[in-house]
């Protein structure tokens, strides 16, 4: 059958030939260097103060994510992170991207030859040989972008576009329209006596047949002239898009095509030579052969009718041009001047190439930064006849027009809290980005508002500290303090002694400002003595505690502030201290920091996307371990990151890890994986082994890259919120042994990415936890493939509620397998299959309202 949807297609030059590409079978996935996994490490943002709109070109400087090397030293574009770059600064109005680099760049696309390529992000039209995908938001474009067009470095192109490169047959802008067309040619299949043929189809199938008549289309093929009954000559190559390209590009109706001919078992060939339908555009090549017409129902019979038709799909289209600059360097006149031609010259080569069908705007959207100021709040004071010093960072977020701030502008807004007219207070430059003033003194005790604003030389374009301005000021109070700090603490209730001591983290906050945090500890009820907390971050403190207590013994901890007022005021104790008690079991949250854990990348030049976050935990509203972007966005691709536990030095058979994870994950199917995450162990050097759940994963990986190889275990797609997992530690005992989270993300776009928290590790026969004897386990629903009942054998250590459920492939449910709550010990669930078509379906197991295991099912009748 015709391809899910298309691979980049480099366009390259081989010795004897005039180009060959690489194609393949996936959206975007990297041309040829899935299997490489070329990354670095990731790292802070890079400034860069050269991006800007020169004219009609976006040129984007590296910002330190653009690029990444692989083991053999070459470079490649993370074309993700230049898009999302650019959609920053510039609207979603863009059918296409075509991306260029600066004299001196390249982009490896897997070989030396690779010229250029183009990776699809977004298919939304039926009939053209390709399912429907998409995956735009990875992209930066939440609605439009069709594709992104890799061009490679400017200094392989002349300055004049009308040169012919790649053995003589495609100029610069050909090039550039043999890419632009691989958003939609050429893929579709033929049906031939019922079964679906690539009759029309050429190199990597995706181009179009060399013994095809294209009408010289820039998608391959040749315009084959009939010198006889078997008799055919090529009499021109590379003019523009065929008929079959304008059908598929929505460009020309069905009706409008009579037929098309392919030349088959051609012999006889002047001048001598061995083509074959992969073979790339030859002129003036004669042959014998027995001709086949093909219609365009032909194709509508495997793919159905193109939807939208000709008659209501788009036929204008908007390119944008961007130009990456080395992080440093400004674009050069000599490469804008290049560029510059190539645009204003494609959108005429586009309509000559579409026959006047299709139009094409290479015009940029430009728009200007945005004023930025960085203040924080002034706190309350006890002296209201005093001015109080007021100071702000004031930059300018830079978009495709360069704008700058008007210092005169930066000033500060104030009045007596209650109403009034607004007083301004310029405020003077004390640093290249920063201003300082002073707010008058109240008159008595009350309270004050203030708002900061600042301006850019650029009209309307101007900002407010806090955003809505004068409407929702901020305010301080002026006069005797006598509210005591806020403590906010998330207790630790049992930790291991092995772990001791354990960091403790407070969040204290005082209208007034905190003069000293401290905690009251007492061990096994004893003397109670004051440990000082240290200064962590704004408003964080922390403190170790428990060093040299030993299994049982608990501590008795509270947190304590005092506030810098002339009151002194004390935080108020609690109603009862926290309590840790000391065991041989571990707890981990990561509320209170996670020093013990370490993150790395697996191999050299890989990407390590491991740190802590606070978007989602389990429970909600704490902290979890993520690999992933910061915020919500997308996970980089080129990873090879891992999360590793503590050693393990005591182990014993039967000791189990639990943990809480949730994940987003690129998946190619529902049971194979792009992405992926498992847990692995090691124990002493022996090498890392996988470590598998009870519940089993739910994917195999579809790539073949080590560590993942193809067809080993991984969780990937997205897990349907926080799950818990019960893996069996027995393997990697007595220990030494190390656990780590690990996750691999291909050369492609990134999804939401992996949480882990609340780790646990319990051993055999501790209080409270599962025995070692009889952990939960979970088996492979079976039969499978099943035809009239389906069964699961769960070994449960408590009395748990179970719902055993199946879906269809859309996520419909469509059978209660079994539900109710079972006993300790083992239990066989059973479920009917009655009335069930024949198909693909997914079971999903559900222990007291949480998900505990997935299965994919085959029902056969």
């Amino acid at each position: 059958m015709a391809p899910a949807a298309p691979l980049p297609r480099p366009l390259r030059m081989e010795p004897g030939e005039r180009f060959e590409s690489v194609c393949g079978t996936r959206p975007g996935a990297g041309a040829e260097i899935v299997s490489a996994h070329l990354a670095r490490v990731v790292g802070a943002p890079l400034p860069t103060p050269h991006s800007t709109d020169a004219g009609e070109i976006a040129v984007l400087e590296d910002d330190g994510s653009f690029f990444f090397s692989d083991p053999g030293h070459h470079n490649h574009v993370d074309l993700a992170s230049v898009t999302n770059a650019f959609y920053r600064t510039h609207g979603d109005d863009y059918d296409a991207i075509s991306v260029w680099l600066s004299s001196g760049l390249t982009d490896w696309l897997g070989s030396p030859t690779a010229f250029a390529a183009e990776i699809s992000v977004r298919n939304l039209t039926q009939g053209i040989g390709l399912d429907l995908f998409d995956v735009g938001t990875g992209f930066g474009s939440p609605a439009r972008l069709l594709g992104v067009l890799s061009m490679n470095g400017l200094l392989s192109y002349p300055a004049n576009p009308d040169t012919n490169l790649l053995e003589g047959e495609l100029t610069p802008l050909e090039i550039l329209g043999h890419e632009l067309g691989h958003l939609w040619s050429s893929y579709v299949y033929v049906d031939s006596g019922g079964s679906p043929s690539p009759a029309l189809l050429g190199r990597d199938r995706q181009h179009w047949n060399f013994f095809l008549d294209t009408d010289a289309s820039y998608m391959d093929g040749c315009d084959w002239v009939s010198v006889g009954p078997d008799s055919f000559f090529t009499d021109s190559v590379t003019t523009g898009y065929g008929r079959l390209d304008l059908y598929v590009m929505g460009l020309m109706s069905a009706s409008e095509i009579d037929s098309f001919v392919v030349v088959n078992d051609p012999h006889d060939f002047d001048p001598p030579g061995n083509y074959v339908p992969a073979y790339p555009p030859l002129n003036h090549l004669g042959c014998r052969g027995r001709p086949t017409w093909w219609h365009v129902s032909d194709i509508e019979a495997v793919h159905g009718p193109r939807v939208p038709d000709a008659a209501s799909a788009p036929h204008a289209f908007r390119m944008a041009f961007i130009l990456v600059t080395a992080n440093g360097n400004a674009a050069t006149p000599a490469d804008l001047s290049k560029l510059e031609t190539m645009r204003s010259r494609f959108p005429g080569t586009f309509a000559y190439a579409t026959r006047g069908r299709g139009t094409l705007d290479a015009s940029l959207d430009s728009r200007a930064g945005r004023v930025c100021i960085a203040h924080t709040p002034l706190p309350d004071t006890e002296t209201p006849l005093a001015s109080r010093p007021v100071g702000c960072r004031v930059t300018i977020a830079q978009a495709g027009i360069p704008i700058a701030l008007d210092p005169a502008s930066v000033a500060a807004l104030w009045r007596p809290a209650g109403g009034g007219g607004w007083t301004r207070i310029p405020l003077a430059p004390v640093a290249p980005d920063s201003f300082a003033g002073s707010l008058p003194p109240l008159p008595s005790d009350g309270g004050a508002e203030y708002v900061l604003v600042a301006a850019s030389d650029s009209a309307g374009i101007d900002a407010t500290d806090p955003p809505a301005g004068t409407s929702a000021p901020h305010v301080y109070q002026a006069g005797p303090d006598l509210a005591p700090p806020t403590i906010a603490h998330v207790p630790v209730r049992r930790q291991a002694a092995r772990l001791l001591p354990q960091t403790l983290l407070a969040r204290v906050t005082d209208n007034l400002g905190v003069d000293s945090v401290w905690v009251e500890v007492a061990v096994d009820g004893g003397t109670r003595s004051t440990v000082g907390a240290v200064r962590v971050g704004a408003d964080s403190f922390a403190v170790s505690l428990g060093e040299g207590l030993v299994q049982d013994q608990r501590l008795a901890y509270q947190f304590r502030a005092r506030d810098a007022a002339a009151a002194r005021n004390l935080s108020a104790p609690g109603a009862a201290d926290d309590t840790l008690l000391v065991g041989r079991n571990w707890l981990n949250d990561f509320e209170n920091g996670a020093e013990r854990y370490l993150h790395t990348p697996g191999r050299y030049s890989y990407r390590d996307a491991w740190h802590l976050a606070q978007e989602q935990s389990s429970p909600p509203g704490g902290t979890a371990w993520k690999c992933g972007a910061g915020g919500e966005g997308a996970y980089p691709p080129h990873l090879d990151s891992s999360l590793l536990l503590p050693t393990l030095t005591d182990l014993v058979p039967g000791t189990l890890l639990l943990f809480d994870h949730a994940y987003d994950l690129e998946q190619a199917d529902a049971s194979t994986a792009w992405d992926g995450a498992r847990l692995e162990g090691v124990i002493g050097g022996s090498g890392w082994q996988v470590m598998t759940p009870a519940a089993g994963y739910t994917h195999t990986y579809l790539s073949n890259s080590s560590p993942f190889e193809r067809g080993t275990a991984c969780w990937s797609g997205h897990s349907g919120g926080w799950r818990t997992e019960i893996v069996d530690l027995t393997a990697l005992a007595p220990g030494p042994a190390v656990v780590r989270f690990h996750m691999l993300a291909d050369d492609y776009i990134g999804f939401g990415g992996w949480y882990v928290d609340h780790v646990r590790i319990l051993y055999p026969g501790t209080a409270g936890v599962p025995s070692a004897t009889g952990p939960l386990t979970i088996s492979r629903p079976w039969p499978n493939p099943a035809r009239s009942e389906l069964r699961l054998s769960v070994s449960l250590s408590r009395e748990t509620r179970g719902e055993w459920s199946l879906y269809d492939v859309s996520g419909r449910r469509v059978a209660d397998l079994w539900k109710g709550v079972a006993g300790p010990g083992g239990f066989e669930m059973r479920g009917s299959l009655a009335r069930l078509p024949a198909g693909l379906y997914f079971s999903r197991l559900m222990l007291d309202g949480r998900e505990a295991a997935t299965a994919r099912i085959a029902l056969v009748r």
